[in-house]
């Protein structure tokens, strides 16, 4: 009975974990930035105080900025979104993202149209800018 029960439990478990996936289709370039939900916001502000929290946002949505300027005017589509868990999902990759597992709570993930190419908004203000 015992195990009947913790099989249950795991089943349950599995199919609740891939349904809370924010699922984004992706067939043409496409810039898809995470940005922290309001709990990763807490917890950042908690982690470095609030006057920090001020200091670093301030300077996270600078870079933000820049690239998002950027791919619109390269007239590059744009997907942003707050989820903490995401699926990507190409013609030929996917990728699963949870952002509760990562040191960094902004990502910027660039497809090509075949692939992905994650980086932080500097480096991929960078790669854009030069290609």
């Amino acid at each position: 009975m015992r195990k009947f029960v913790f099989f249950l439990l795991f089943l349950i478990f599995s199919c609740e974990s891939e349904t809370d996936f924010e699922e984004i289709h992706l067939t043409e370039p496409t810039m898809v930035s995470i940005a922290p939900d309001e709990l990763s916001i807490d917890l950042l502000i908690s982690k470095w105080g609030e006057e920090d929290f001020g200091v670093i946002i301030d300077d996270v949505m600078w870079y933000h900025s820049e690239l998002m300027m950027l791919v619109d005017s390269l007239e590059i589509e744009q997907v942003n979104t707050t989820k903490r868990k995401v699926k990507i999902s190409g013609p030929i990759e996917h990728w699963k993202i949870d952002m509760d597992t990562t040191e960094s709570k902004w990502k910027y993930i660039y497809f090509d149209g075949t692939e992905f190419l994650e980086q932080d908004a500097i480096t991929m203000k960078e790669l854009l800018s030069n290609n």
